[in-house]
């Protein structure tokens, strides 16, 4: 790997960490794409979409554990919905880690084209009104069997992918009307449970590239830090532009390239 490619990976890792500590998403949003198209275009090394998908999951591991601790701390953590949903998603991201070795690499960009497009249309619903938004964590009432099902789903796409919990945020916000920072609170927790036993499919499968991914978490690390920094001193309206207007453009650029 060259110096140019582990700069230019560190870089890229750090625009996914901040956006895992700003939005609560992993940063596999952003990132899964960004590695796929950006290396190419500054004619660096082109990474194939089963690379990609082993560093994502392996960044947004430790770019969640660090954002996850900031928001508990902050208390904007559901804890009852990350123990249920966490584990349903920890044993749905296992089985995709391992199975991902066998997949081909169209069926992942496929698959992460329409999870970006189902969490897009969950946006055209409203939000959480003014008044949702100031229910204090421990009011939030959830219905967990569901939630359970999902997240387990959402797991399995995590294995596969390193990304995919992006698309719990807007079912906790558009769907069930959870306070956004909760959502975004309690989904940065998820991840954590979700993509360590995804990363741990992948690494008992060989699938882990590790100076690219060391590349990677170094950026991510700091980028998290300063995602959740500034998560606080933006109000919940804008966070949901922000993230809705991220998840918008990157479905059009999949789509394009899976159609094109």
């Amino acid at each position: 790997m060259s110096v140019a490619l582990a700069l230019t990976l560190s870089i890229l890792g750090g625009l996914g960490g901040f956006t895992a500590g700003l939005l609560g998403v992993g940063g596999g949003l952003l990132l899964f794409p960004l590695l796929l198209y950006v290396p190419p275009l500054l004619g660096l090394e082109i990474l194939d979409a089963k690379t990609v998908a082993a560093v994502v999951v392996s960044q947004v591991f430790f770019s969640t554990l660090i954002g996850g601790t900031a928001h508990w701390r902050s208390g904007h953590v559901h804890g009852r919905l990350t123990l249920v949903a966490g584990v349903a998603a920890m044993a749905g991201s296992f089985l995709g880690g391992v199975v991902s070795k066998w997949v081909s690499e169209w069926f992942l960009l496929l698959l992460f084209g329409v999870v970006t497009l189902l969490a897009a249309a969950m946006m055209f619903l409203p939000g959480p009104s003014l008044e949702q938004e100031q229910i204090p964590v421990e009011r939030v009432v959830l219905p967990m069997v569901p939630l359970a099902l999902f997240s387990c789903v959402t797991g399995i796409v995590v294995g596969f992918l390193g990304a995919g919990n992006f698309v719990f945020v807007p079912l906790l916000i558009y769907v069930l009307k959870v306070p956004t920072r909760i959502a975004i609170g309690s989904n940065l927790v998820i991840a954590v449970l979700s993509t360590s036993s995804g990363f741990l499919g992948k690494l008992l499968t060989g699938q882990i590239p590790f100076l690219m991914t060391l590349a990677v978490v170094i950026g991510a690390a700091f980028g998290a830090l300063g995602g959740e920094w500034s998560h606080n001193r933006i109000s919940p309206r804008v966070l949901r532009y922000v993230y809705a207007g991220m998840v918008g453009m990157i479905t059009v650029r999949v789509w394009v390239t899976l159609l094109g």
